[in-house]
């Protein structure tokens, strides 16, 4: 028998696919359907549904159950809980009876168990903020006159000056022991206009720069940076302030490049590391400064600070220092300070009747309080103590005496007002003696004694007249710069029992005294503090970089606006009577200009005239006048400004009605500019220095001067016409 051949090329399986196909597929369709029928008959077969589990049999079931239910009157006994009702015991369980603690703030669990401790980082600087400039001119005493100095009590050494007078003591001074030469005491250097005319001085312009050092945000840096540190300093880990530039540039042309400048510090404190004064640089000459009476808690203290960022102002001949001197933001502290200090002591609070027995008896009670005390005197002579004066009060009918013997140091209260008003007041020891009156007072305390500060005082109304009410124009507690003397600030931060903790900002303040008039400034501000990382371990830092240089600068502070700096000669306008029209020999459209300048002899302000017409100079030039008609008054000057308008009258109207129209004057500069002068705005500088314009005569020629032979004659005064 032939074996078949087999093949399983590819044509071979080709031809064998299409040849057979057909019958392979309907043969796997039969298998599949085989499988279906014998499932279905065995389905039939083997599940059919049991006996138990027809309809028939469930509902006889359920009936079945129904009837037991109903049957069934009352639930087993096994089932019933014994013992209390089960009501009253879930009640305390109920929602609304359940007392449900809140959730804490802080999961027990989210925070680690110890404090995660990191290196130390480097703090950012914070430069000083919202910097402002104000220019103006001050007159200085002349340093090289020690009889211009205003010195504190006593002269400087080395000078020859007589011994002084002995003083009356002062209250609360030391009493001499027995056999002890009393010290004679010099008051202490106080302000007087009166002098500012005659004494030799210096004009000099100035620009005053304030701002505020951000205490409160760098003592934050600082935490932020080592608040979590491993390694922590006491003394090292709080902001020490130290030197800190000022620079200025002169404002030129429009687009210019600003060419800042580097100044010198003057009149600056230092301090050593543990607080105390370190001796100035040799190269500052001394002058005699102002005393400042601002809170310790508005400056930077020798724990803070190396030097001083509040730099002393300069003893003033023609004015005292202002509000000028402190920053903006600083004001309204202050007046939120004295209204802590003693409420009412700004505004006009009611006073409540206060009776002289009770006071005398029990002062404490009154403390802080504004009263009224009806029916007393002042007698006897005052004393001076500081800047108060202390007065001795009585009731009128002699049965309550309020002495001053025990002021300092006794604890029954003592009458006093501010030295300023008592010279106010232009009287000698200050109101009237023996004198019914009313005294509003408010009860403050020096040391251990009960002061009462006299606000006001009320004279009663005589036949015909109103009654006489005086105030007190600046009611400020003695423990805040308003009197009190050597009494001032009793501690640190303290303010008559007010404080002023955490302020969050420190003044800065320089005084520009090498300014030109004329030129247009800007000031900016750089400061530094104490590297708190200087010569650390670097296993204690962050960056190891940190640890490099002692100091720290800080960016540069905003740059202040454009100051201009006035020029020292001022001009001035008043009006006048008929009277002096007629004596200073004025014709129609002619007018009188003041000019103050500095004088060539004193070196202080002195005042000339001059009668000129719109369109005139403002020079004052003796040359133009002539016999019998004196046109200029006072020292040569030139001024170069043009009166080139007049609003108003320079003559005084004496007609009742309506306020005559204000007296102006408009001057042009040589450079352009506009100079506008008000008779309102000149009064009160020309009051203070009208009697520098009238010249002293000259001794008699024909008498010989005491001190000269007969038949010499006299060297003429300075000063003099001859």
């Amino acid at each position: 028998m032939k074996r078949p051949s087999l093949k399983f090329d590819k044509d071979a399986i080709l031809g064998f696919l299409l040849n057979h196909c057909e019958k392979l597929v309907v043969g796997l369709i039969g298998l599949i359907g085989l499988g279906l029928a014998w499932n279905g008959v065995n389905a039939l077969r083997l599940k059919s549904v049991r006996s138990d589990q027809t309809p028939e049999a469930v509902s006889q079931l359920t009936a079945q159950a129904v009837q037991h239910i109903d049957a069934a009157t009352k639930p087993p006994a096994d089932t019933i809980r014994k013992g209390g009702d089960l009501a009253a015991t879930i009640d305390p369980w109920r929602p609304q009876q359940v007392k449900i603690a809140p959730a804490p703030d802080m999961a027990l669990f989210d925070r680690p168990l110890m404090q995660e401790l990191s290196k130390r980082a480097k703090p950012e600087v914070l430069p000083i903020e919202d910097l402002r400039a104000i220019a103006g001119v001050a007159v200085l005493p002349d340093t090289t006159d020690p009889a211009a100095m205003m010195q504190p009590p006593g002269l400087a050494p080395g000078l020859d000056a007589p011994p002084p007078e002995p003083q009356p003591r002062r209250p609360g001074a030391r009493r001499p022991k027995p056999g002890e030469e009393p010290v004679a005491e010099q008051p202490p250097a106080e302000f007087n206009p009166g002098m500012a005319a005659g004494q030799r001085g210096k004009v000099v312009p100035y620009v005053l720069v304030t701002g505020l050092v951000p205490a409160a945000k760098q003592q934050d840096e600082y935490l932020r940076a080592f608040g979590s540190a491993g390694f922590r300093d006491p003394q090292l880990d709080l902001p020490r302030w130290s030197q800190y530039l000022v620079e200025r540039t002169v404002v030129g042309p429009t687009g210019a490049p600003p060419k800042w400048e580097r100044l010198k510090l003057r009149n600056v404190e230092f301090f050593s590391q543990e607080g105390g004064m370190v001796a100035p640089p040799p190269n500052q000459a001394p002058e005699a400064m102002q005393q400042d009476v601002l809170p310790p808690t508005f400056v930077l203290g020798s724990t803070e600070t190396d030097i001083g960022y509040v730099a002393q102002l300069p003893q003033r001949i023609d004015e005292p220092w202002g509000l000028e001197a402190v920053h903006p933001w600083f004001r309204s502290q202050l007046k939120k300070l004295l209204e802590e200090a003693a409420p009412g002591v700004l505004g006009d609070s009611p006073a409540v009747p206060i009776d002289a027995k009770r006071l005398k008896d029990s002062a404490a009670e009154f403390d802080g309080q504004i009263g009224v005390l009806a029916d007393v005197q002042i007698v006897g002579e005052s004393e001076r103590g500081g800047d108060i004066v202390a007065f001795k009060v009585k009731t009128a009918d002699d049965s309550v005496t309020f002495p001053v013997e025990a002021f300092g140091t006794g604890e029954e209260p003592v009458f006093v007002m501010s030295a300023a008003w008592a010279r106010t007041l232009e009287l000698d020891n200050g109101p009237k003696r023996d004198t019914t009156c009313s005294l509003r007072i408010r009860m403050e305390r020096i040391g251990k004694t009960p002061v009462a500060r006299i606000l006001g005082i009320t004279y009663p109304a005589v036949e015909g007249e109103a009654e006489e009410e005086l105030a007190d124009p600046a009611p400020f507690p003695l423990s805040a710069g308003g009197g009190g003397g050597e009494f001032a600030f009793g501690g640190a931060g303290e303010m008559g029992g007010a404080t002023l903790s955490g302020a969050e900002f420190r003044l800065f303040r320089f005084i520009d005294t090498t300014v030109k008039p004329g030129q247009r400034y800007r000031y900016r501000v750089r400061l530094s503090v104490r590297n708190p990382n200087f010569g650390i371990d670097r296993q204690h830092l962050a960056d190891p970089a940190s640890a490099k240089g002692e100091l720290l600068p800080s960016k540069e502070s905003n740059e202040t606006p454009p100051v201009s700096v006035p020029d020292a000669t001022t001009l001035l306008v008043q009006t006048l009577t008929k009277e002096e029209i007629k004596e200073k020999k004025l014709k129609p459209g002619a007018l009188q200009v003041l000019v103050l300048a500095p004088s060539s002899d004193t070196g202080n302000y002195t005042l000339r005239s001059l009668i000129t017409e719109t369109g005139g100079l403002a020079n004052v030039d003796k040359s133009l006048n002539k016999p019998g008609d004196v046109r200029t008054k006072g020292e040569d000057v030139i001024t170069d400004r043009v009166l080139v308008d007049v609003r108003g009258r320079q003559e005084e109207s004496g007609k009742p009605g309506s306020p005559p129209e204000t007296f102006e004057m408009l001057f042009l500069r040589n450079d352009g500019s506009f100079e506008f002068v008000s008779a309102a705005d000149s009064q009160r500088i020309s009051d203070r220095y009208m009697p520098t314009l009238e010249v002293p005569a000259a001794a008699p020629t024909d008498v010989p001067a005491e001190g000269f032979p007969s038949f010499d004659s006299p060297t003429p005064r300075r000063g003099s016409n001859k």
